[in-house]
C-alpha cells in the first residue's frame, strides 16, 4: 500500500474525529459529565454558534473524501483502497459498506446539498442527521485502516485526538 495514500487517509480521519469531538462538546453530546450550560452558552454566543457549524461542516468535508463511493477521485477513499487491497477481509468490509450505503449517502449528500451548494431543499438533509450513523461510519473507517495494515498508526492517532471530555469552556 502506498505510504502517502494511507498517510493522507489517517490525516483526513484525524481531522474528522477532532471536528467531531469539538462539535459533540459544544452540543453536550455523550459527555461523561453532562454540561448543558456549554450548549446553552454556544447557542447564545454568535461566534461559538458559528464555530459549532464549522466543526460539523469540516467533519462532512473530511468524511466525504474518505467515504464517497461514486465518481470519487480522492486517493484516500476507503472504497478505492479496499478494492485495491484485494483480500478477503477487504471484500467483506466492502459488502458491509454496501449494506450501509444509504447512511453513508446521507452523510455525503449533506456535504453536497447543504455545505457545498445549499440546495433549495437543504433542510431535508439536516433532518436526516443520525448521531449513531457517525459512530458506525467511524467504525467502518477504522476497520478499513486496520485492513490496510495501519493498525498501530490508527491506535497512535486515536490516542492523540483531544477528547470532548477534556475540553473546558469557561462561561
Amino acid at each position: 500500500m502506498n505510504e502517502k495514500v494511507t498517510e493522507r487517509l489517517l490525516k483526513n480521519y484525524y481531522n474528522a474525529r477532532k471536528s467531531w469531538e469539538g462539535w459533540c462538546y459544544l452540543n453536550n453530546i455523550h459527555l461523561k459529565k453532562n454540561n448543558s450550560t456549554v450548549r446553552k452558552y454556544a447557542d447564545e454566543n454568535e461566534l461559538l454558534f458559528h464555530c459549532r457549524y464549522l466543526l460539523l461542516k469540516d467533519l462532512h468535508i473530511e468524511l466525504y473524501k474518505i467515504i464517497k463511493n461514486k465518481n470519487n477521485t480522492s486517493r484516500d477513499n476507503i472504497f478505492k483502497l479496499l478494492k485495491e487491497c484485494n483480500s478477503e477481509q477487504a471484500q467483506n468490509l466492502l459488502i458491509e459498506l454496501t449494506d450501509f450505503q444509504k447512511e453513508l449517502d446521507s452523510l455525503t449528500d449533506t456535504r453536497d446539498k447543504f455545505y457545498a451548494h445549499l440546495d433549495e431543499n437543504y433542510k431535508d438533509f439536516l433532518e436526516s442527521f443520525e448521531i449513531e450513523n457517525y459512530y458506525k461510519t467511524f467504525e467502518h473507517i477504522e476497520s478499513a485502516i486496520i485492513i490496510l495494515g495501519k493498525e498501530n498508526e490508527l491506535k497512535e492517532l486515536l490516542k492523540s485526538i483531544p477528547s470532548r471530555d477534556d475540553f473546558e469552556l469557561i462561561t
